[in-house]
């Protein structure tokens, strides 16, 4: 998904960044797959949840229920259908309301059972049962079954669903029938069965490798069909949702959000305890992320993160204060993200008519040489993390130790030296695209500067956020910054999405990379079933687009969790949403 980096298009805010979910893959990325440790039968201790501790509380703590708490969040919720959200703010309240079959256990990115109390995988990798939890209803009182889940994929899988089509549905389209029922022609979905109320069973055209995670998106949440049918698609998207998650939607409004305590959950703590503790959670739209901070300072929120504030959780304005004041640093948690901002460089041999000097490696790796990444660092107020190569820490595959020719450090008499191999000892000029934003101004004026040292002329084309996807989606932006925010944590979703040749015409591979090994090692890893060689191939792929110098990379996102210290059970995640249904505040704080 592209990272947008302001939050607020119409000013009024000092927030840095969100991310937009947006499905930037259209066909032949095969999203879909299972992480295979092996085949057989896995399965979750299934009744229980952790509750682990942050903001000033040890483990030990014995929960408190009731209370309520306020948080700011820096938008208004687009979509509350899980069939159709896919921004982070629409995720932060959705995953308060629906469940999938599996989810991520804690932080981590390993997959446990949500929905589905266990779940066999056939010898071939390409057939799922899943094996549901008894007993367990939507807020409203209706039984869980197996079709809920074929209803919802259905929908994911309507073309013409209203009041818009899900932006989901390529994630779907290798299990068994999708795409003939996505293009009309079956009435159902071929791979997909349920031999009775407690039981679903998934079939995929092929082994792959992350299916499971797939499945944990929310767009194979549980949904009511009897509901959804009553109300009708345009409220489910607006007000009326209804799942089998910890809280209800009481309010969904521009101003505010206000979430009430399920009275049929299902899930229960380690101790036996009835989730959520807390009766009640108050969202309030802000787009001022100043007035967020302060919010916070005051004690009147109880919780600022990435998902609410977008970004790094701290608005920039007030980095600053918070990170340097022991009164509030040691309030605040950090968790690297799956999110990465880089410099892209168009190597298409010509652009606009007129030859691309881009298209020349020797240049693009002058620009590498003469990058300092210190200074795009320090714009950012040391809020986030160095990079090195197009897949953050956090995702596996990562390469710890780049080849030597995959490797940059800041060298600007080597960069001009290259510039002169390549034919141009007198310099050349860029045209450089990004958003219009103030953020993105200061990293765009760096790297002008930086690029002015080695006699690179950049001229800056800064546009609306619409007409810089525009831009660089047609594959003619010559130089642009973006930025990637993961749909699931593989490398395939990073890699593959960005580099295959078979990306270009999809929009996704803005700079026009092309490498038939690449391709060859993107390919075999998409569908490979041994995790050790599928980080082996994408370990080359690395260090070949890095020695290509297809990217400038620019940082990894860091989460910044400010909590305050009356709320417990807070659990940072680079990959799931704020957990309200797990979080408690002390006696008698919050009110009812």
């Amino acid at each position: 998904m592209y990272q947008i980096r302001a939050i607020i298009k119409n000013g009024g805010s000092c927030v840095k960044d969100i991310w937009k979910r947006g499905m930037a893959t259209v066909a032949g990325v095969g999203m879909i797959s299972v992480l295979l440790a092996g085949c057989g039968t896995n399965s979750t201790s299934g009744s229980t949840a952790s509750t682990p501790s942050a903001g000033g509380t040890s483990s030990s703590e014995k929960p408190v229920e009731g209370g309520s708490i306020t948080v700011d969040m820096a938008q208004a919720v687009p979509d509350l259908d899980p069939a159709i959200e896919f921004d982070t703010v629409s995720t932060e309240v959705v995953s308060q309301v629906y469940q999938q079959l599996v989810t991520y256990s804690g932080s981590t990115h390993n997959i446990t059972g949500e929905l589905a109390q266990s779940w066999d995988v056939s010898n071939d990798g390409k057939t799922y049962t899943f094996h549901l939890r008894k007993g367990v209803t939507f807020s409203n009182g209706d039984p869980l079954t197996s079709q809920d889940f074929v209803y919802e994929i259905e929908r994911v899988l309507d073309k013409n669903l209203k009041p818009k089509p899900s932006p989901g549905n390529q994630f779907f389209m290798d299990i068994t029938g999708a795409q003939a029922y996505y293009n009309g022609q079956a009435k159902t979905i071929s791979g997909i069965s349920t031999p009775d109320k407690n039981t679903l069973v998934i079939h995929l055209d092929k082994p792959e490798q992350f299916f499971l995670k797939i499945m944990a998106m929310p767009f194979a949440s549980a949904v009511d069909p009897a509901f959804e049918k009553k109300v009708g698609n345009a409220a489910l998207d607006t007000t009326q949702a209804m799942g089998t998650g910890p809280f209800e939607v009481q309010k969904n409004t521009q101003s505010q959000v206000v979430l009430v305590k399920n009275p049929h959950y299902w899930q229960k703590d380690s101790s036996g305890n009835q989730l959520p503790y807390l009766n009640k959670v108050t969202i309030n739209i802000n787009n001022n992320g100043q007035l967020a901070a302060l919010h916070w300072e005051q004690g009147q929120t109880a919780l600022m993160s990435p998902w609410l504030i977008g970004g790094d959780g701290i608005p920039s304005a007030a980095y600053p204060t918070i990170m340097n004041s022991p009164k509030y640093k040691s309030d605040v948690v950090t968790q690297p993200m799956s999110s990465i901002e880089y410099v892209g460089l168009n190597m298409k041999p010509t652009l606009n008519g007129k030859p691309n000097p881009l298209s020349n490696i020797k240049v693009r790796q002058a620009i590498e040489y003469a990058f300092q990444d210190s200074q795009i660092i320090k714009i950012n107020n040391g809020a986030v993390k160095p990079l090195n190569q197009p897949l953050p820490s956090t995702i596996e595959g990562y390469v710890s130790k780049l080849d030597p020719s995959a490797q940059y450090s800041y060298n600007l008499t080597k960069a001009k030296q290259l510039l002169k191999e390549a034919g141009y000892p007198n310099g050349l000029t860029l045209d450089l695209w990004n958003e219009n934003t103030d953020n993105a101004k200061k990293a765009d004026q760096a790297f002008q500067a930086m690029m002015k040292q080695i006699g690179i002329t950049v001229n800056i084309h800064e546009v609306t956020w619409k007409d810089f996807l525009t831009k660089a989606m047609s594959g003619t932006a010559q130089v642009y910054e973006s930025g990637w925010q993961q749909d699931f944590p593989d490398a395939s979703d990073f890699l593959n999405t960005l580099f295959n040749s078979n990306q270009i015409a999809a929009g996704n591979n803005m700079n026009n990379y092309s490498n038939a090994q690449v391709d060859e090692w993107l390919n075999q890893a998409e569908y490979a079933t041994d995790q050790q060689q599928r980080d082996e191939l994408y370990g080359k792929v690395i260090n070949k687009v890095m020695s290509d110098a297809a990217w400038v990379p620019y940082y990894q996102n860091v989460g910044y969790f400010s909590i305050q210290p009356w709320l417990h059970g807070v659990v940072p995640s680079d990959i799931v949403e704020d957990q309200f249904g797990k979080m408690w505040v002390d006696p008698g704080h919050g009110g009812n």
